[in-house]
């Protein structure tokens, strides 16, 4: 919007002194033939003008009372197609202008028509809209055209025209859901609006122009603004406002000057965070006249950059703070885990860890005592090579029953030890499943119950013993007690009053009721009921 508006406030210059130019040179074809020296230079002047209408945008073109083509601008193939020599040879303007472009009478009665739009085609038949302004030359007796085409203009307003049908027609289409996804769209764009205002200052600082946005954003309206300058409305103590004026100086000499920022204040108090992107306004000769720039209110952004940085310097303090935690937890896990396998290692039962495979990961003291090896000879060994073939059958058995529901078997197993010695080994095997529910290896606990099962073994054949020792009659117990004191039969017989066959029947009687078969047995029974009593 602000290029097109500074385009045609400089064409509108241009034209006027254009005009001024044609006045002055028409007041010296008066004198050319009386004046050689003013002849000269009215044709220096003449080559000028033609210079300058070379680059000029607008078409200009004079015609003589009859209709004639007195003057075409060197320019007019830019709109026509055609040189303008060319069109000067055609000898009538409605060659590149349509017929009954105007009324006569009505240019003759008002002097000027302006803005007549119209529509040709130039020398390859493409399309062109043109904005004519036709001016009688009541003192010349002549009549100038100046043609400005504004063809992509036009394209522009027609395609906004079909969009914006187009929009309607698909709006009323809509169900009520995209009426109101559009008019949240319209909010948006409304919403934007209010991000950014248009500026303009003069070499000394002034406004000389503010966009109505600025009261949305800065909360002052454009005209309390216009005439002052901004250093009234900067953050003087900012560190910003080295830059701005840094900016300035940039602009007015001419250098392009980068995005910046700017800290201003607010009509109601506060500062507003601006980005600022300055464009140099130059007059015909180049030289920088005025600076035009838009402003975006960027406050809510710095505010949220500075709201992340604290909360990033937060979150750095309380990883740092987490990390301290972690290390102290780490180093009291350590210990613990110190502890928990000084504990183990304390431990008189037997601790073994090992997988599926058998292949052991963890023994503790108390068992490689127990094994009469170190724990570098266990680790990595097989648990269940050194088991009896028939109970690690069985305890193969029992674990392929384990899951997470029922982890847990318990067994005693016979174990041959290094010295070739076969002892009993009391089990409690866990297993241990990862969160998946897969056998990642089994937690052992056991201890060496040999002894005991010496003890049961015992007291379970002295039970039997017992019962059989019920069996006995009075005499026969007599005469086993003499046997195993070493009584020979006729000894017994004596001691008894009995007769020695008598003797030897109640002493084969006792054999085979105690199920012994020679008296070293009859000994070892004695000496395992000695504190029995018969019935």
């Amino acid at each position: 919007m602000t290029d097109s508006r500074k385009t045609n406030l400089q064409l509108a210059e241009e034209n006027k002194r254009l005009r001024a130019q044609v006045a002055q040179l028409e007041d010296r074809l008066d004198h050319v033939s009386e004046h050689g020296v003013a002849a000269k230079a009215l044709r220096a002047t003449e080559v000028l003008f033609q210079n300058v209408m070379s680059v000029v945008a607008d078409v200009v073109m004079i015609t003589s009372d009859d209709g004639k083509l007195a003057y075409v601008s060197p320019n007019a193939h830019y709109i026509f197609g055609h040189a303008a020599a060319d069109i000067v040879k055609q000898g009538r303007v409605n060659y590149v202008l349509p017929n009954n472009l105007y009324d006569p009478d009505f240019l003759k009665l008002r002097g000027e028509l302006a803005n007549i739009e119209c529509q040709i085609r130039d020398s390859v038949g493409r399309g062109r809209n043109l904005l004519i302004n036709v001016r009688r030359l009541e003192n010349e007796g002549q009549t100038l055209y100046v043609c400005r085409d504004v063809t992509d203009r036009k394209r522009v307003e027609l395609d906004y025209d079909l969009l914006s049908l187009t929009l309607e027609k698909r709006v009323e289409e809509q169900t009520s859901e995209l009426r109101e996804s559009r008019e949240r769209y319209r909010r948006l764009v409304e919403g934007l609006k209010d991000e950014y205002f248009f500026y303009a200052t003069d070499p000394q600082g002034r406004l000389t122009y503010a966009s109505p946005s600025i009261h949305s954003i800065m909360g002052y309206t454009p005209n309390e603004v216009l005439g002052r300058n901004w250093r009234e409305f900067a953050v003087i103590d900012s560190p910003t406002f080295a830059d701005l004026e840094h900016v300035e100086r940039m602009v007015f000499a001419g250098i392009e000057a980068p995005l910046h920022l700017a800290e201003m204040k607010h009509a109601h108090g506060g500062i507003r965070i601006l980005e600022l992107r300055d464009i140099q306004l130059r007059d015909s000769e180049g030289k920088v006249i005025a600076n035009e720039g838009i402003a975006k209110d960027v406050t809510s952004r710095h505010e949220a950059e500075d709201a992340l940085r604290n909360a990033h310097d937060e979150l750095e303090r309380r990883v740092q703070e987490r990390t301290a935690e972690l290390l102290a937890k780490n180093e009291q896990l350590r210990q613990s885990q110190q502890r928990y396998l000084s504990v183990l290692q304390d431990q008189l039962e037997f601790i073994v860890r090992w997988r599926e495979d058998g292949t052991r990961t963890f023994v503790n003291e108390s068992y490689c005592t127990h094994c009469q090896r170190n724990a570098d000879e266990l680790i990595g060994s097989d648990f269940m090579s050194s088991i009896i073939a028939d109970d690690r059958a069985e305890l193969a058995q029992n674990l392929s029953t384990l899951t997470t529901n029922n982890p847990v078997v318990v067994q005693d197993q016979r174990v041959v030890m290094p010295d070739g010695r076969v002892v009993w080994e009391h089990w409690t095997h866990r297993a241990l499943f990862n969160s998946q529910g897969a056998l990642i290896e089994f937690q052992s606990v056991g201890s060496d119950v040999t002894a005991m099962r010496r003890r049961e073994e015992h007291a379970q054949a002295r039970v039997q013993a017992s019962s059989r020792l019920q069996a006995l009659t009075e005499r026969e117990y007599d005469v086993m007690r003499m046997v195993v004191a070493g009584d020979a039969n006729k000894i017994i017989a004596r001691k008894l009053e009995l007769s020695i066959k008598t003797i030897e029947k109640h002493r084969s009687s006792v054999m085979k009721k105690l199920h012994v078969r020679s008296v070293p047995e009859l000994v070892r029974l004695a000496l395992l009921l000695e504190n029995a009593e018969p019935h």
